[in-house]
């Protein structure tokens, strides 16, 4: 009975393509052959401006050249044209023509978007006399029925393409900044003229036009597009069976492959509900068959493609918007990120195996002779062995003989270190049978090992090219270097058939055979190695290295048909033709996909107007106050329950923005005032984690409606299991707003590493406390006790600062006193009294870094602070140096010093690391005894 209902919901193959157009591309099909083209002709268009504006070229020939602001207008005219024309007014318009309706507000609401391009133009200055730069905060009348026009126009192209939640959050925006005055005492604002809000929301850019539509024009687009060309060369195919043949053996194989694959899916796409979809639907039934009910298969595929949103180095377009609103390098936004999304992805993969386990599950057969599992750890063991030997053997050679000083050498070295381990695995198979082979030869070790040493090995080629052709030509040689590759590549991939598309719902007998599949695509990972080489080593803009990649993937779109029918001696006439087609629909699928993105953060750029315009975020910090009335838990607790509530049906860059605009401040200032000093960059990793929470949360959770319309299931019961998957998601957050160490902030290499394997640790206990099945089936007591370890491991500091506090209280007429007394680079923690922008009394709390000065007094003049006594004997900040690192931390004038806080000497807080292990090792014996007697009594049975 339950079987029916099931198949009964599941949608179709074409009806879930229906679903992800009408979420991300648009859901109208027109069958006129002109509208068709017209449609496919604007978006190639969109891709080329975007491509042309992000290019050195036009700076090269001076002339095409668009500054950011001008480019926002052009890429929301283009965004508003096609969702009108892609977007359906409702569940019922015609799906097959476009109203005139439509065409009417299409046109005029790219006009309108245009328009502050045209009306500060020379051509509109010659004519009139007048541009609307020369009518700052005056807008004349026609300026404001445009903007009323535009915003209407936006507002409804928002509901179309993304559904009603980010339109009535902008309208209800839009209202409290007009009747501001007549909201509750608690928020309540003077309010804005008509004019006001129209030149400050449409004619400028603080509102329409803001950051959020910069970061989309110069840098999403460019990432989206280069995941549509990926996608269309065949790379999405790729990355779901590369998964499925590394993972599938396992148990709940399936499982753990769309964790993979939506993984490496999620590095490029932009959307979870399609990640859920074009993943899901070869994972879900997959996961069906092997014992997953539709509800938990549902589940598990909605949280590893939500965790794609939180995987570096794209983050949904979140990152690009990081840099802009938290003002550090991409790279810094990139490395906080990592381990927190690495974390989670690993966990998320033993929620499978746990289930797995639980259900008794099997995988699906390998191809192949299968390693024996006693030889799995040997192989890994020995070939890591090999390369580490070699390696530091060469490394200590050079130390004493000094053979490697120039990169020509060290380059040497390194071919020499991978042509050695040739010739010994070479030797060790054709001598030594499949057993020994087996014993010590891991290929994903000897993988594993090269990929390090190869990296070192490209940077001393890129050394060696800048040596000899100078920064000049070295741009051009890399480039032949890396075609050269690509041939290579080509060469490889070619010799194996081609990765067919799988029909899902076909019994599958065996999974692929790894080495072909990995082999077969190999030309695939080179434009990715290219993008994160260009962004994390070159330390290139995230727009410039986008760029490189994206014309690289032109390049092997245009080019791979040709090549491999060239390398497998069959007829190449039609391949470029065909090479060159495929260009043009991933062009086209490129700006299609970043439709909704670019109405989104424009309607979202509303939100941050009305905000910067009324000073909202103050209002929403006294509220979330009176609501925890100073508790620093539950300040936390209600910002995140914020976030759920306003990301609610919002996708990820949408979200990021509304939650980061609104929320990110709160916890800012309300830490502030209750001794919780946050680096900012936590506080928005923070809200934008529990922002992408809400495509999960039941009622609203989108991908869960998604991923139950694959699988059949429940779409409210499957997003309750996403949820109970996705707790350690909902963990990370208010782990690393209390140990900045997570997000590998102020840590060495070796500190980092330390950190990703206790951090790993502890998320995997807290993962199995709370699926209640370890080694064995978990009682209540050992649930409790394995989440308590994982706490512990994850903040030791916590129990700490019970046994010892971490600071000796002192008075605040101490503070130059202490500030002597301390060694340089002490961080103490000031405890002030002052007031708020708003003139109401408020306690602030201040970490002050000790300088190098020879006393106290040198000490605070040199921090930028001057002080006073008072009559009564209190310390005054009398002032504060400009740009100094007092202003910085957020001293200011008339603030009285209540207390210094110089640090107390203490043990390391890792001695809690013994009874927390001492205790899971009690918890392993005890289950490991509880399971060999289960075991014992089924056999006996």
């Amino acid at each position: 009975m339950s079987t029916d209902k099931s198949t009964s919901t599941q949608l179709s193959d074409e009806e879930l393509q229906d679903l992800v157009a009408s979420t991300d591309t648009g859901g109208r099909n027109p069958s006129n052959e002109m509208i068709i083209k017209l449609l496919a002709a604007v978006a190639l268009s969109w891709s080329i401006f975007q491509v042309w504006i992000a290019s050195p070229i036009p700076f090269v020939l001076g002339w095409g050249v668009f500054s950011s602001d001008e480019a926002r207008k052009v890429h929301l005219a283009f965004a508003v044209f096609l969702a009108f024309l892609a977007y359906p007014a409702f569940k019922h318009s015609p799906r097959r023509h476009i109203p005139l309706g439509d065409w009417g507000m299409a046109i005029i609401g790219s006009l309108c978007a245009f328009y502050p391009f045209i009306a500060d133009s020379m051509l509109v200055d010659s004519i009139f006399g007048t541009r609307l730069s020369d009518r700052p905060s005056n807008p004349n009348q026609f300026d404001i029925v445009v903007s009323v026009i535009g915003m209407l126009l936006l507002l409804e192209a928002t509901r179309r393409a993304l559904g009603p939640p980010l339109m009535v959050v902008a309208i209800v925006f839009l209202c409290y900044t007009f009747f501001g005055p007549f909201a509750p005492e608690l928020i309540a604002w003077k309010g804005s003229t008509f004019g006001g809000t129209m030149d400050h929301q449409w004619l400028f850019g603080e509102g329409v036009f803001g950051i959020a539509l910069g970061v989309s024009t110069d840098l999403v687009f460019l990432f989206v597009l280069f995941g549509a060309l990926l996608d269309r060369a065949g790379a999405g195919n790729y990355f779901i069976k590369v998964a499925f043949s590394l993972m599938g053996h396992f148990r709940g194989g399936p499982a753990k492959a769309a964790v993979v694959a939506s993984g490496m899916t999620g590095l490029i796409s932009g959307s979870s509900i399609a990640n859920v979809v074009t993943t899901g639907t070869f994972t879900i039934p997959m996961m069906k068959r092997v014992g997953f009910n539709a509800e938990k298969a549902g589940a598990v595929e909605v949280a590893s493609s939500v965790n794609g949103q939180i995987m570096p180095p794209v983050m949904g377009a979140a990152a690009f918007l990081m840099v802009e609103y938290v003002n550090i390098p991409y790279f810094e936004v990139v490395k906080h990120a990592f381990l927190p999304a690495v974390i989670s992805y690993i966990a998320l993969v033993y929620i499978v195996h746990l289930e797995a386990m639980k259900l008794d599950m099997q995988g699906l057969k390998k191809p192949g002779e299968s390693k024996a599992l006693k030889y799995v750890g040997s192989s890994w063991v020995m070939s890591l062995l090999l390369v580490l030997a070699l390696g530091s053997g060469l490394y200590y050679a050079s130390e004493v003989y000094q053979l490697l000083e120039t990169s020509t050498a060290r380059l040497a070295g390194i071919l020499a270190i991978i042509a050695v381990q040739y010739v010994v695995v070479k030797a060790v198979k054709s001598s030594g049978g499949s057993e020994l082979t087996q014993k010590v030869v891991s290929t994903g070790a000897m993988v594993l090992g090269n990929t390090i040493i190869g990296a070192f090995g490209l940077f001393f080629l890129i050394d060696i090219v800048q040596a000899t052709f100078g920064e000049t030509y070295t741009p051009w040689v890399m480039a032949v270097l890396i075609l050269v590759t690509y041939v290579v590549l080509a060469r490889i991939s070619s010799s194996y058939p081609d990765l067919v598309m799988d029909d899902p719902n076909a019994p599958v007998q065996s999974l692929p055979e790894t080495g072909p599949t990995v082999k077969a695509g190999l030309h695939f990972l080179l434009p990715v190695v290219v993008l994160i080489w260009c962004l994390m080593i070159e330390r290139l803009s995230p727009g410039l290295s986008a760029f490189y990649a994206t014309i690289l993937m032109i390049f092997i779109l245009l080019t791979q048909r040709h090549l491999f029918a060239f390398f497998r001696k069959e007829d190449t006439s039609s391949k470029l033709k065909e090479g060159f087609m495929e260009l043009v629909d991933g062009m086209i699928a490129g700006a299609r996909n970043m439709i909704g993105i670019g109405i989104a953060t424009a309607a979202a750029g509303i939100i941050v107007g009305a905000v910067s315009q009324t000073g909202v975020g103050l209002k929403l910090a006294a509220l979330v106050e009176f609501l925890s009335m100073g508790h620093i838990i539950l300040i936390l607790v209600w910002t995140a329950i914020l976030s759920l509530i306003l990301g609610m049906g919002l996708p990820t860059t949408a979200n990021y923005i509304v939650v980061s605009s609104l929320l990110a401040p709160v916890i800012v200032s309300l830490g502030q005032q209750n001794g919780l000093i946050v680096p900012l960059i936590a506080v928005h990793m923070f809200v934008f984690y529990f922002g992408i929470m809400a495509d999960v949360t039941p009622p609203v959770g989108l991908a869960s409606f998604a991923a139950a319309a694959v699988s059949g299931g429940d779409p409210i019961r499957t997003g309750f299991v996403a949820f109970f998957y996705s707790l350690r998601t909902a963990l990370l957050p208010f782990l690393f707003i209390f140990n900045t160490d997570l997000l590998l902030m102020d840590v060495s290499f070796g500190g980092g590493i330390l950190i990703f394997i206790i951090a790993t640790a502890a998320m995997l206990i807290f993962t199995a406390g709370t699926q209640g099945y370890f080694f064995a089936r978990s009682k209540i007591w050992e649930s409790a006790a394995l989440i308590l370890i994982a706490f512990t491991l994850f903040r030791p500091g916590f129990w700490m600062d019970y046994v010892i506090p971490p600071y000796q209280e002192r008075q605040g007429t101490e503070l130059v006193q202490a500030m002597g007394e301390v060694p340089a680079g002490t961080e103490m923690r000031i405890l002030v009294d002052g007031q708020n922008d708003v003139g109401d009394p408020v306690s602030l709390t201040m970490l002050m870094t000790v300088g190098n000065g020879e006393d106290g007094q040198t000490r605070i003049e040199d921090y930028g602070l001057e002080l006073l006594l008072q009559d009564d004997g209190s310390i005054m900040v009398d002032g504060v140096g400009f740009d100094s690192p007092a202003e910085k931390a957020g001293f200011d004038f008339d603030q009285i010093i209540v207390s210094v806080g110089v640090p107390a000497e203490r043990p390391a807080k890792q001695l809690f690391y013994i009874p927390a292990v001492v205790l899971l090792f009690l918890i392993i014996m005890i289950q490991r005894r509880r399971r060999n007697a289960v075991s014992s009594t089924q056999q006996t049975a």
